[in-house]
């Protein structure tokens, strides 16, 4: 067979205008298709790369942690720390707009009264949703009375936003923005309320704190929400089911309460990693925020004098009719009775054990208003003796 025959066999004209040998075509049709047959398709390409970035959220004996960074302390106990978000509640009116004011002095100016900052050239992003702006501006009088810092740096590193024209529809998204611009290590959120439709609804309260906890932990900064308690009295909860879930996510939960005198105390009332020291403020004749931690000791101790001499006197209330009821047995006896006898009349007559009626009468003889000789009690000494 001549050559050329050899070369026709081995180059055929082949499907899709293709010449060249049969077996090498079907090699590379077969490896095409096996190609094809072992590609991952796009959902196994998306659960791998899902899993790829679920490995990298994954905490081992090996992985190192940076220790948690306070931006402020009270006597050397650190709070509020960074890359996760806290909370400050109150009743209304309670100073919490007060105590955000010494807080941001303290972290501009290094210290303020018992407050101290655990940062270096802080910056902080304060979102108001609440008032109008004349009295937002206020923060700035307060601040730089309590500082005394020029306006050039308090205009550098406190960022005040008035933002009541906002609605829940875009409040997140737009204090987002602000982070992502001005990347703050303090942003204080002074009306959280305001970023859902209702504060009981459960679902959008908890995307809310879920994509607070996020921004915390993405930009690496402090979130404080500041919340109202429920109206009830007895009721120190945050309102609704955004209160729920505030509570339950912060690091720290501050409480604010005012008394009658106009202390202002804060104390940690949701610690995670140990109890910040409670601390105080009030207003001073010309309307400034002083120190008030003294003042707050006295109003403590002059309560615990005035609860001590109640309880006092209810003592001294309850011995008086112990008193009656053991002279009304007395004289119904004729002027003398047996302890014992008298001892389980008492018992009945105040349903107490006849221990503890025994424990009264001895009381009553030590202190000379009963006595006792021979076992036969008598509510006068002339009595005893004339027995």
């Amino acid at each position: 067979m001549s050559e050329a025959t050899n070369n026709e066999k081995r180059n055929v004209q082949q499907a899709g205008c293709l010449t060249g040998p049969v077996n090498s075509q079907a090699l590379s049709v077969a490896d095409i298709v096996r190609e094809a047959v072992n590609k991952p398709t796009d959902e196994e390409l998306k659960k791998s790369q899902r899993l790829e970035y679920l490995d990298s959220l994954r905490i081992t004996t090996q992985t190192e942690v940076p220790p948690e960074q306070p931006i402020l302390s009270v006597d050397g106990v650190g709070f509020f720390a960074l890359s996760d978000i806290h909370a400050l509640k109150g009743k209304q009116k309670q100073g919490k707009s007060s105590v955000l004011k010494v807080m941001v002095a303290a972290l501009l100016s290094g210290q303020v009264f018992r407050l101290k900052s655990e940062l270096q050239e802080s910056v902080v992003l304060w979102c108001d949703t609440e008032q109008k702006p004349s009295d937002v501006k206020l923060i700035f009088d307060e601040v730089q009375h309590l500082t005394g810092l020029s306006d050039e740096v308090l205009n550098r590193r406190l960022l005040v936003f008035q933002l009541r024209k906002l609605t829940y529809e875009t409040l997140y998204t737009d204090t987002y923005m602000l982070v992502e611009k001005y990347h703050p290590q303090v942003v204080i959120l002074d009306g959280v309320v305001q970023f859902v439709q209702s504060f009981n609804d459960e679902v959008t309260s908890r995307k809310l704190i879920h994509d607070m906890m996020v921004l915390a932990e993405d930009f690496q900064c402090s979130v404080i929400n500041v919340l109202h308690e429920n109206k009830a009295p007895d009721d120190e909860n945050m309102r609704g089911h955004l209160g729920t879930e505030l509570s339950h996510a912060s690091g720290t939960v501050l409480s604010c309460t005012k008394s009658v005198q106009g202390n202002i105390s804060v104390k940690c009332t949701d610690p995670r990693h140990g109890v910040v020291p409670t601390w105080s403020i009030r207003f001073n004749l010309e309307g400034h925020v002083i120190d008030s931690d003294a003042e707050h000791r006295k109003e403590l101790e002059h309560q615990r004098q005035l609860r001590k001499e109640a309880n006092e006197a209810m003592r001294e209330q309850e011995r008086r009719v112990r008193l009656n009821i053991a002279m009304d047995f007395i004289r119904e006896a004729g002027g003398s009775i047996l302890r014992s006898e008298l001892a389980k009349k008492m018992s009945e007559a105040l349903m107490r054990d006849r221990t503890t009626a025994g424990r009264y009468l001895t009381a009553m003889i030590k202190a000379g208003q009963l006595f006792e000789n021979n076992r036969v009690v008598t509510a006068s000494a002339q009595t005893m003796l004339a027995l």
